[in-house]
């Protein structure tokens, strides 16, 4: 259904075991409304009868300053919101914040600072609003600082944190022996970065973090802390730790680098996301994970083996893929098969399983769909090697840059692998004008800036790295890369 002005919705937060709310004040051009967080939470659905005393939520918690949480939205209502009733808006100022429907995020995050004790509060809320600068580890930093890198304020001990209250977000690169009992005193440092640690056992029960990022090589047990929702795995391969969670993973996203691994320890895990996904069998990964509830893979590009398992998580709610081959129209599950997904994107998948997906869940009501950029088989063929893929349809890239750096590429390995076969006589002198002829192209593209130049750099090191150890001197080339840039 589409959302009219004044229209309430509620919708069920896992997190909190209860009903939030929430109303759209004003509908715009081009299928756009305003969506007001309300002031009530309950553990039943909102009635006809709650409607007059709703009240819209005052968000301060952190760097929150009272203010509402008032976002453009789609007038698009997710299947999972109920309809409520109507009455006058109760906002009527225009917002410049855009975002989606999930309300529950933000209103748990504002009930659990409203139980933080009010002096702990006060402090925070002074730090914030404070111009000074503090010394931490000899250098000077402003007191209101909420990220801080190890690697730039030189710490010692973890209690040296104790000047900056605002600290919401630390990244280490070393283990501190304060660190956990740090943790548990602060209730704002919620998110963590843990390189470098060479811990075995990690207790992290009694933090209030929310995110944990960390290398689990080495690690036997690691227990997360009470709120913590997501974890992100910085090793590539895997590790014999066990984890530690609330109920078995209920309510717990785990981020993967490269392959999803299993973790029997975490059956009831409610989200999986993967980036540089080679090869993931889907029917391993519900054997593995049977109550997913959001599934997120990017591939490098890769195939999903066993498509139509797709259909058995039940439980499903959001489905994303990028890059992802291996499945035709045929394994697209139908509309009911997955009845309670409310969240369906794919970008660069084959041309038949797109226009299959987009037939079928066209007309499905409550379902942000979004599929884009089909590929047809030829593509395939000449891109699923090509490391300027992601340039095609990528903003602020022409299509025709990216297709000659794709054929650019063509051309560098196809001469490259040419002359580490023939005698060496004059070999390198050849295959250092075939990078010159590789780079000169790209030294005209003006949109080149970091990320760019580094996938064009990756782009010379994958060829260097696929030929005979010693066919040439890989060394001289990156030296002719350096030399002949100019991005």
């Amino acid at each position: 259904m589409k959302a009219s002005a004044g229209d309430v919705f509620c919708v069920y937060s896992r997190q909190l075991e209860e009903y939030v709310a929430c109303q759209i004040t004003k509908v715009k051009e081009k299928n756009q409304g305003l969506l007001l967080l309300l002031d009530w939470h309950g553990k039943e659905p909102l009635t006809p009868e709650q409607l007059p005393a709703l009240r819209p939520m005052v968000m301060d918690y952190f760097f929150w300053q009272g203010h509402y949480n008032y976002v453009h939205v789609p007038l698009d209502v997710p299947g999972n919101y109920r309809f409520a009733g109507n009455i006058p808006p109760l906002v009527e100022d225009d917002s410049k914040s855009w975002g989606g429907w999930g309300i529950t995020g933000a209103m748990a995050s504002q009930l659990w600072w409203n139980s933080l004790p009010e002096e702990k509060r006060r402090v925070f809320k002074t730090a914030a609003e404070s111009r000074e600068e503090v010394t931490v580890a000899g250098v000077p930093v402003k007191r209101c600082l909420s990220r801080l890198y190890d690697t730039q304020v030189p710490i010692r001990r973890a209690e040296e944190l104790r000047a900056l209250p605002c600290l919401m977000e630390l990244n280490c690169t070393q283990w501190y022996p304060d660190l956990v009992d740090y943790l548990r005193e602060d209730p704002f440092l919620v998110d963590l970065r843990l390189e470098n640690h060479g811990q075995t056992k990690l207790d992290f029960r009694g933090t209030t973090l929310r995110k944990l990022i960390i290398d689990l090589t080495g690690v036997e047990d690691l227990w997360l802390g009470e709120r913590t929702g997501s974890l992100l795995l910085l090793n590539r391969e895997p590790d014999r730790c066990r984890v530690h969670a609330p109920g078995e993973g209920e309510g717990l996203s785990v981020d993967f680098k490269g392959a999803v691994f299993s973790r029997p320890e975490l059956p009831a895990l409610s989200s999986v996301s993967c980036t540089g996904v080679e090869e993931l069998d889907l029917r391993v990964l519900r054997e593995w994970y049977p109550d997913l509830r959001s599934l997120r893979l990017w591939g490098k590009p890769g195939v999903l083996r066993n498509f139509g398992e797709l259909k058995r998580f039940h439980d499903l709610e959001t489905f994303t893929t990028v890059d992802l081959f291996g499945f035709t129209g045929a394994d697209i599950p139908l509309p009911e098969e997955l009845p309670r997904l409310t969240w369906f994107w794919m970008s660069s998948l084959p041309e038949d399983a797109a226009k299959t997906a987009k037939k079928l869940y066209k007309k499905r009501e409550g379902l942000d769909l979004w599929i884009t950029k089909a590929r047809k088989p030829e593509w395939l063929a000449e891109n699923l090697t090509n490391p300027f893929r992601h340039w095609d349809g990528m903003e602020g890239v022409p299509a025709s840059s990216a297709k000659r750096a794709a054929n650019l590429y063509k051309a560098l390995r196809g001469t490259l692998v040419k002359l580490a076969a023939e005698p060496p006589a004059d070999a390198m002198d050849r295959a250092r004008e075939a990078v010159i002829a590789f780079v000169r192209p790209f030294n005209r593209m003006r949109f080149i800036e970091t990320e760019e130049r580094e996938d064009i750099y990756t782009a010379l090191c994958t060829v260097l790295d696929d030929l005979p150890q010693g066919a040439l001197d890989r060394e001289a080339l990156l030296d002719a890369f350096e030399e002949i840039r100019d991005f």
